[in-house]
């Protein structure tokens, strides 16, 4: 029954036992039993439709028409969701009728009169309608991302292999054991992990680095007021950007051949021996870094080109005045102001040549082979290494393992460097 002076506590106690139960106390008769409604369709359906997958999200067993682990594992994730989306509502549910209780009494209103003196105090269909005008777009973000990145993280903790597959065989959850091999010390999965991690790291940091080098040092030759014909220049060095990366990568796949490629043919008119690019580890590190060098500096020309015209005149005229060298207004001006722009995005592109696939799979599919490996090989960094595992030797719980590592040390690299490069006291600065 609805009271004039309802009880946070009270509101709150009801609406744990009884969605809407609150709302109804509070006098919100409507609301109440919208929320009691959609507690019912919940608990309908919890005895029924997700019953037998949640059980089978426990056990990985067949149950009911669910006889495939995969089928098992993916109907569980979604029932699991579903709960978890219900215990969220839940607990707003219970957070509404404590807060509207206590704004009543803070008013001293009755409860029909708080729809006239309350914005916050509204029926279901005026909260609801903004979460009905965006629900295809989280529906669909729902399926195509959220349960199958479930899907593959919950892969890591089981045994799914070519031993272990449906519709021959079924697979069980095993806990951390596929982390416990790839991070034990001293086993060849660890070492393996530890060769193609330096690499990795190696890899993103010279790509950017460089990268970024050679974009400024093309732009600031473009921004040479003595040169002329600018524009051209501009559109001559930004091309490469223009041809797809797959073509630019089969191109330098020839340029390297060891045996017919015309970087090859130069070197021995010259002379000079042939570079095994693709059989030796470091000519292929070497030629992976260059193909990436090549495809990313367009982008960096055009983003520190943006950066350097943003940049007053005004101040290096007053350095000039000042007797400022060329070197000096570079550095004390130019370069920190250049990086207070292009610091962000450099982070962000760092975190993206982490898992850069296209170049080592197109260039060297990972190789030269590593003798008594895991399937890695010398070029492989970690996500075509995981690619090797999960299609190559069908190793798929321990490539989902390795991904979710992948991911967890993106996500630390990428907060480490935003918060040495400033990023993130910038970003709270502009709010």
């Amino acid at each position: 029954m609805a009271t004039a002076n309802p009880h946070p506590q009270v509101a709150g106690i009801l609406s744990a036992l009884l969605a809407g139960a609150g709302q109804a106390y509070n006098g919100q008769r409507t609301k109440g039993i919208a929320y009691m409604a959609v507690e019912a369709v919940f608990l309908v359906l919890l005895f029924t439709v997700l019953r037998d997958p949640l059980y089978g999200l426990v056990t990985l067993n067949p149950v009911g028409r669910f006889v495939d682990s995969r089928h098992i594992l993916l109907a569980g994730i979604i029932a699991a969701f579903v709960v978890a989306i219900y215990a969220w509502f839940h607990i707003a549910n219970i957070v509404d009728a404590v807060r509207t209780a206590s704004s009543i009494r803070k008013r001293h209103a009755l409860p029909d009169d708080m729809q006239r003196i309350h914005p916050e105090y509204r029926t279901p269909a005026g909260t609801i309608a903004p979460y009905l005008y965006i629900a295809p777009s989280l529906l669909v973000a729902f399926f195509v991302i959220v349960i199958p990145l479930a899907f593959g993280i919950a892969l890591a903790f089981t045994n799914y292999n070519l031993y272990h597959c449906p519709p021959a065989g079924r697979f069980d959850w095993i806990g951390l054991e596929n982390f416990r091999r790839l991070l034990k010390p001293g086993s060849l999965w660890k070492d393996q992990l530890d060769m193609v991690l330096v690499w990795n790291i190696v890899y993103a940091l010279l790509g950017t680095v460089l990268a970024f080098l050679c974009g400024l040092a093309l732009s600031l030759m473009l921004e040479n007021r003595h040169i002329r014909f600018k524009g051209a220049f501009r559109t001559i060095l930004m091309l490469p950007w223009a041809v797809p990366a797959t073509v630019s990568i089969m191109v330098f796949f020839g340029l390297f051949n060891t045996t017919f490629g015309p970087i090859n043919e130069i070197l021995k008119n010259i002379g000079l021996k042939a570079v095994p690019w693709f059989q030796d580890r470091t000519w292929a590190r070497v030629s992976v870094v260059l193909t990436h060098v090549w495809i990313s500096t367009p982008f960096n020309l055009s983003v520190i080109s943006a950066a350097l015209q943003s940049i007053p005149e005004e101040i290096y005229e007053a350095a000039t005045v000042d007797g400022a060298s060329p070197w000096q207004s570079f550095s004390k001006i130019t370069f920190p102001l250049l990086m207070s722009v292009v610091a962000p995005i450099l982070v962000l592109t760092l975190a993206g040549n982490f898992n850069n696939f296209g170049i080592i799979y197109l260039l060297t599919g990972g190789g030269p082979a590593v003798a008594g490996s895991k399937g890695a090989g010398a070029t492989d960094i970690l996500m075509t290494w995981v690619y090797d595992l999960g299609f190559q030797q069908l190793q798929w719980s321990i490539a989902s393992a390795l991904a979710v590592l992948v991911f967890i040390f993106v996500v630390v690299f990428s907060l480490i460097n935003f918060r040495l490069s400033g990023v993130l006291r910038q970003l709270r600065e502009e709010e």
